[in-house]
């Protein structure tokens, strides 16, 4: 995909997981790519990894639950480098605790909301900004199968997810006309973080519970999610706004 070639790539929560290995295959095709994120040192590294790449490949420290601190990634952006093509929001955390909604604590709820819902309401707003002075662009939001299908102690998360896909739609309707695209991805169970493999292996039981979640009894490579999100940022989806991809090994299709 060689379109991405000098376009400038923005992928919040980049420095790990989904969101490095997304930046690496941006990278890969030459875009310029600005990875965030709240570690500073895990950002260094993250850019470090991506330096051997001929496009300009950046880490910039952001709190996307931070106001301020998305303006001024974005205006950087702008003034240093002439706008914003893509954005890829992926910033987010889940619970810590798994427990009933009327156990939650307040604070917990917050953060979850501040981060997924409102962290990406900041981003959206100052990215779509950058992108009507442009001309075009295109976002693509990193929602989950959450989202999408109701969990258990998740109810914090889930509410969150599922904003993100509605905040998406409206947000597709009114910038359709304008040249920005926007849509959503909604992965299930993917490789790595949570899912690494020392956890995997010290419970089995929990394991083979999660894989039996999805259609295709497996959990999805990163690189899987990472093509999805390509392919939404390329020409090939050019008449796609206002969607969500679930891609989830048919996980959101039914317990299997």
């Amino acid at each position: 995909m060689n379109e991405f070639k000098n376009q400038n790539v923005i992928i919040t929560g980049g420095t790990s997981g989904m969101g490095l290995v997304t930046a690496e295959l941006f990278a890969s095709e030459g875009a310029n790519v600005f990875i965030s994120g709240r570690n500073r040192e895990q950002g260094r590294e993250a850019a470090q990894s991506l330096s051997h790449f001929q496009g300009k490949n950046e880490y910039i420290p952001c709190d996307v639950s931070n106001q301020e601190e998305v303006k001024s990634m974005i205006d950087y952006i702008e003034s240093a480098f002439g706008g914003v093509d893509i954005a890829v929001n992926n910033a987010g955390i889940t619970s810590k605790s798994h427990t009933p909604l009327a156990d939650f604590a307040d604070e917990e709820w917050k953060n979850i909301i501040n981060v997924n819902l409102t962290g990406l309401f900041y981003c959206m707003k100052y990215e779509i900004r950058a992108m009507l002075s442009k001309g075009k662009g295109i976002i693509v939001n990193n929602s989950s199968v959450a989202g999408l299908v109701s969990m258990p102690m998740q109810a914090a998360y889930c509410a969150s997810k599922s904003a993100v896909i509605s905040l998406t739609e409206s947000a597709a309707i009114d910038y359709a006309q304008k040249n920005i695209r926007i849509n959503a991805i909604a992965p299930g169970p993917v490789m790595g973080g949570m899912n690494s493999i020392e956890r995997l292996n010290a419970n089995p039981e929990r394991t083979a519970k999660k894989l039996n979640l999805t259609a295709m009894h497996r959990f999805g490579e990163p690189m899987e999610i990472a093509n999805a999100i390509a392919w939404l940022c390329s020409s090939k989806s050019s008449f796609v706004t206002g969607t969500t991809i679930a891609v989830d090994g048919g996980f959101s299709s039914g317990k299997w």
